[in-house]
Formats: C-alpha cells, sequence, structure tokens
C-alpha cells in the first residue's frame, strides 16, 4: 500500500485570531486524483473561560442544607456542587480535504489525518515561546461524505474535531503543530 502526504499548518490555539488563509494547497498522486486542502494555515478560536467554567446550568446545593436563628439572623449552612468542568474542549475543522477521484469514480482510497507538534512528536502541539511545553490534542475523524464538484465529477470530503484534555491546559500561550494529511490503500 502507497501512502501520499499533504501538511497543514495549525497554528495559535489558544489566543488566536479567528480566519485563516483562504488560498488553497492541492497534492495530486498518480491514480489518485487531486487532494485539495482549503486551508493551509488554520487558526482556532481561543479558549474561553466560558467554556470551562461557563455552564448555564445552575450550581446544585449539596443534599444537607441546614439553617439556624443565630444573633438576630438566620444563617443557613451547605455548599453548592458547581457545575463540572468538561473533559475536553473540542474545535471542529470543517471541509479540511478534499479529494477529487480520476473519472469521477469513487475509489478504495483512504485518508487519514494526524496531527504533530512542531518537532514530529505525534499527538501534541508545541508551544511558541517554549517548544518543550507541549498539549496533547486528539483528533477526530468524521465520516468522509460524497460531494458532486459538476458532471461527472465526484469528490469525498472530510472535516476533523481537534478535542484538547481541559487537565492538560496550563499555562495560556501560543501553539502550533501540523496536521499530516494521508491518502492511503490506492
Amino acid at each position: 500500500m502507497l501512502t501520499a502526504t499533504a501538511s497543514v499548518l495549525l497554528f495559535s490555539l489558544l489566543a488566536a485570531s479567528p480566519g485563516g488563509t483562504q488560498r488553497a494547497a492541492a497534492m495530486t498522486a498518480p491514480g489518485v486524483g487531486m487532494l485539495t486542502v482549503a486551508q493551509p494555515v488554520i487558526h482556532l478560536e481561543p479558549i474561553t473561560v466560558h467554556e470551562l467554567v461557563g455552564d448555564a446550568r445552575q450550581p446544585t446545593p449539596e443534599a444537607n442544607l441546614t439553617s439556624r436563628y443565630q444573633n438576630g439572623e438566620f444563617v443557613a449552612a451547605g455548599a453548592l456542587a458547581p457545575a463540572p468542568l468538561p473533559a475536553v474542549i473540542r474545535r471542529p475543522v470543517r471541509g479540511l480535504w478534499r479529494l477529487v477521484n480520476p473519472n469521477g469514480e469513487a475509489g478504495a482510497q483512504r485518508v487519514r489525518v494526524a496531527l504533530e507538534g512542531v518537532d514530529g512528536r505525534p499527538g501534541v502541539l508545541s508551544s511558541v515561546d517554549d517548544p518543550r511545553q507541549l498539549l496533547p490534542v486528539a483528533v477526530t475523524e468524521t465520516a468522509a461524505r460524497a460531494v458532486s464538484l459538476g458532471p461527472q465529477t465526484q469528490g469525498l470530503e472530510g472535516d476533523v474535531v481537534l478535542e484538547i484534555p481541559t487537565a492538560a491546559l496550563g499555562s495560556a500561550s501560543h501553539y502550533r503543530g501540523r496536521l499530516v494529511i494521508r491518502i492511503e490503500g490506492y
């Protein structure tokens, strides 16, 4: 099995501005067709406090709440259980890649996406300020969808979701890495 690879630079995770370059990057592999990447540089939205603790649910009182009259006032004793922190922060990357098959036929190719830090370490982003500071990020691929690109031209398009564990968020920084896109099975 042969594998063709394209890379996308993923930049500025925690304090990024939205948007990104709109120029398309393309790679052609013989007998496979053309893999295009709509945005060679992807800027993710910053992680906000509201995502971490901004759960709309009100804190719930502990099951044991007591009150008493003391010094001319009613005093309540108990605790509030705040809404739990999310386990991960998710960042969808829609329309990350498109594979146009030759002659409009669907092939047996599979597109896989992986993340690596600036030093090539898999599954992490590297801090711009200190490349030794790493942030683990999981890449979840969504099911590829068929797209019609004109008469007798079909293709596949795919998205990914980047999942950042909240337990790994230690200090605010800009992070960067590469999304590596591979075509397998041709």
